[in-house]
């Protein structure tokens, strides 16, 4: 009988010892009260409002029903005035403030208000629309309250984080929750989100994610939801990310990038195996720009990039985000699979072109090769519009040769034909394809639409599957 309540003893012993250890192990602050009051005076609300240009069809003519099926629709562009709400940070006592891009974008007016009511105008100094970041600033006598930057990179998963926004125009409203996961990629060229499950929705765009510390460790940027409003999956630009791309706004009004010149695709199970590699990772090499880096440097078609400046190259998402880490003029390692074997380049990293400087360099010299689609093109020129007596105009990309295994052909395209759009997206140069394919391929979609010349007043409309293998 002494033996049983002994036991049951050590049992009641261990069981309020393990849950007192549980406790302890998911013990959180009692409150976050005191590091709210102390963090919000350096939160504001953004409001903006703006004019933008849109398209909307006119009003069918008489020429139009004559005209039918071959009249293309008449557009003609109007004015529509909007407005927007937003958050953001205080980053300086002299005023700078740290928001999205998607926040002030086209604003025509940026007021800013503060928990304590005061309400100033604000200027945006630059943005980065690679980012999603801009920077704001306004005048005022008084020193002003501000936040500091913490380090991101030791947010780890599962600890405790609090947001303060302007959802739905409820300004300096505080939730908190955990960080969910880190290096989360949705779509874009640098993505390297933090998420989290504290409660953000529209309107805390720009607000800060905090630490227990108080440091800004986040810019909340978005949330997936198939409601629009918060369930739990909200996603902010780390702080060291930001930081950096902040600076260089303050300091120069743009961001300088290191740029490497590749356009790459993803390396599926199958490539991996055909060529050896012991396992699916890096970054396969689909194209080279002319007189860049890479091409200059060694680097060739059908490379795969496995390691970029000592860090292994885990997917094609990596290899840009690695890349703009670097410096401009760095002499960087570059790790590439070639023939089944490991070879070792360095790469002298240049700076990274505008879309308008790229567009050229891809136009200079010959046809440009579309792997995703099995065809090579170029910018139309004069000399074609002669040759297949074409308006002046008429304005796109030429079909110079055509793979016999393309999609393309099984739709009567053929050499000489004429890209007029993809994506709905004008395309005037060889460089604009490259840009809107590199762009659809970033958001993880296979298929696009394309437009090609047909006539005077008509067009061809081809939807195709992008071949990525």
């Amino acid at each position: 009988m002494n033996n049983i309540i002994t036991k049951n003893l050590l049992l009641v012993f261990f069981f309020i010892a393990t849950n007192y250890n549980i406790a302890q192990a998911f013990n959180g602050p009692n409150t976050f009260a005191d590091l709210a009051e102390e963090v919000s005076p350096a939160v504001v609300n953004i409001s903006t409002t703006g004019i933008i240009e849109q398209t909307s069809p006119q009003i069918p003519s008489i020429e139009d029903f004559f005209d039918f099926p071959f009249n293309i629709p008449r557009t003609e562009p109007s004015d529509r005035e909007f407005s927007s709400l937003g958050s953001g940070f205080v980053i300086s006592k002299d005023g700078y403030i740290v928001t999205n891009n998607h926040v002030v974008q086209n604003a025509s007016d940026i007021q800013v208000t503060f928990t304590d009511g005061l309400k100033l105008e604000a200027e945006l100094v630059a943005f980065d629309n690679e980012t999603d970041l801009a920077l704001l600033k306004i005048e005022t006598i008084e020193d002003l309250p501000f936040l500091e930057f913490g380090d991101s990179d030791t947010a780890k998963v599962g600890n405790w984080v609090m947001a303060i926004g302007n959802p739905h125009g409820l300004g300096g409203s505080v939730t908190v929750g955990i960080v969910s996961a880190r290096g989360r990629m949705l779509g874009g060229r640098y993505d390297d989100f933090i998420q989290t499950d504290a409660s953000i929705n529209r309107g805390n765009s720009g607000g800060p994610l905090f630490n227990l510390d108080g440091e800004v460790i986040g810019v909340n940027s978005m949330i997936l939801s198939p409601s629009g409003g918060s369930i739990g999956l909200g996603f902010a630009i780390p702080s060291n990310l930001a930081k950096n791309i902040i600076e260089q706004l303050k300091n120069t009004g743009e961001i300088q990038r290191a740029w490497l010149g590749v356009r790459i695709q993803e390396v599926t199970d199958e490539i991996a195996q055909s060529l050896g590699l012991s396992k699916t990772y890096g970054a396969l090499v689909q194209g080279l720009t002319p007189d860049s880096p890479a091409l200059k440097d060694g680097i060739k078609e059908g490379d795969i990039i496995i390691r970029f400046n000592g860090e292994e190259v885990e997917s094609m998402q990596t290899l840009p985000k690695l890349v703009a880490e670097a410096f401009i003029g760095q002499n960087t390692e570059v790790l590439v699979w070639r023939d089944e074997s490991e070879i070792t380049l360095y790469v002298n990293l240049g700076k990274q072109p505008s879309l308008e400087e790229l567009a050229a360099i891809e136009n200079e010299g010959s046809s440009i090769s579309i792997k995703e689609l099995g065809i090579k093109v170029r910018t139309l020129s004069d000399d074609d519009r002669i040759r297949l007596e074409l308006n002046q105009n008429v304005e796109g990309v030429i079909i110079s040769d055509i793979e016999q295994d393309s999609f393309l052909i099984r739709q009567n395209i053929k050499k000489d034909d004429i890209i007029i759009e993809i994506q709905n997206k004008s395309v005037k140069t060889s460089g604009d394809a490259l840009a809107i394919i590199d762009q659809v391929i970033a958001q993880g979609k296979e298929n696009i639409l394309i437009v090609f010349y047909a006539g005077p007043n008509s067009r061809k409309y081809i939807g195709v599957r992008l071949s990525l293998n």
